[in-house]
């Protein structure tokens, strides 16, 4: 039933933490290049991310972190400026709106910073709650779970969860994943399902946890 969150077979908080180990050995790094000591950097990235390849938001932010690193730069350009910097993200021009008002309401609220908590960072335009756990995780090392499509489609593709929702996948995953490692799981799983376990042709034969996995039919117990 729709906006319903289905209970499979639940796997253990140390099953799902072997996983998360294991993957954070092989992604050390999130696939969006952005720096943690630079909030600001983070949250435009992330806003620039939605719908958006991550070496087309790295370009995006390659052109535009020159011209403008902080929300005074960002108002410094006009919208029509800021969206050619931009381009060819998704939905650029609307991107280069929120971004501006986002900016605004930065230095009008938060005395151009950006905030520590997921209430205040939503309501800046273009933030939503993937976005807000995301700069929580990256930025401020608070545990937060942060669910784009390759979260979703990995949890449920491992046997984690059963979901038809992000908002789903992160409740369920909340649950199951030790706490400690919430700020792992996005970096690892969005490194991982670009390169590996693909939308629609994963790379089955070549994945480290493929003894974890029932897509392919060896899921083993520990």
């Amino acid at each position: 039933m729709a906006g319903t969150t289905k209970q499979p077979g639940r796997p253990t908080a140390r099953a799902t933490g072997a996983v998360l180990k294991r993957l954070a050995e092989l992604y050390p790094r999130h696939p969006l290049n952005v720096m943690p000591q630079e909030p600001f950097q983070v949250l435009v990235a992330t806003i620039l991310s939605s719908r958006t390849k991550d070496p087309t938001t790295n370009a995006a932010m390659d052109r535009l972190w020159p011209r403008a690193s902080d929300p005074e730069g960002i108002l410094r350009l006009t919208a029509d400026e800021l969206a050619e910097l931009i381009k060819p993200v998704g939905f650029y021009r609307n991107k280069a709106s929120q971004l501006r008002e986002m900016s605004r309401l930065l230095l009008e609220r938060f005395a151009g910073q950006v905030p520590r908590t997921r209430e205040e960072l939503i309501v800046l335009p273009g933030v939503g709650r993937k976005v807000a756990n995301l700069v929580l995780n990256i930025c401020f090392d608070l545990p937060a779970i942060c669910v784009d499509t390759h979260v979703h489609r990995l949890s449920n593709r491992l046997g984690w969860v059963e979901t038809d929702t992000p908002e789903e996948t992160e409740q369920a995953l909340m649950e199951i994943v030790p706490r400690r490692l919430w700020s792992t799981l996005n970096r690892v799983m969005v490194n991982h399902g670009q390169q590996v376990c693909n939308p629609v042709s994963p790379r089955c034969s070549t994945c480290p946890l493929a003894v974890k996995c029932p897509r392919i039919g060896v899921v083993k117990s520990r």
